[in-house]
């Protein structure tokens, strides 16, 4: 998981993503901006072949989860990305 937990952060951004996928890369750039930008976000990258990946509706890499339901299969436009965690956590991020 990325970025330290605590009691505020409850909006989840779950990547999955595997070592050869080029396009993962990106995924990963991404998810780490949104953690930065963020404190109240957390960020978990996952392997798609690990044992944490028990979901059927996650079959593509990049995948991006948010609170439990798939925002893009692939990588999204940042700014699609900013928005959707912003319409979960009531406001833009102070890093704008």
């Amino acid at each position: 998981m990325l970025g330290a937990m605590n009691g505020e952060r409850t909006t989840v951004l779950q990547v999955f993503v595997e070592p050869t996928c080029e396009a993962c890369r990106r995924a990963i750039q991404l998810a780490e901006g949104a953690d930065a930008a963020y404190p109240q976000l957390v960020v978990d990258i996952i392997d798609i072949r690990s044992r944490e990946n028990e979901r059927d509706d996650v079959f593509a890499v990049p995948t991006f989860v948010l609170d439990d339901r798939v925002l893009s299969l692939g990588n999204p436009q940042e700014s699609t990305l900013r928005r959707e965690i912003e319409l979960l956590l009531g406001g833009p991020s102070s890093l704008h």
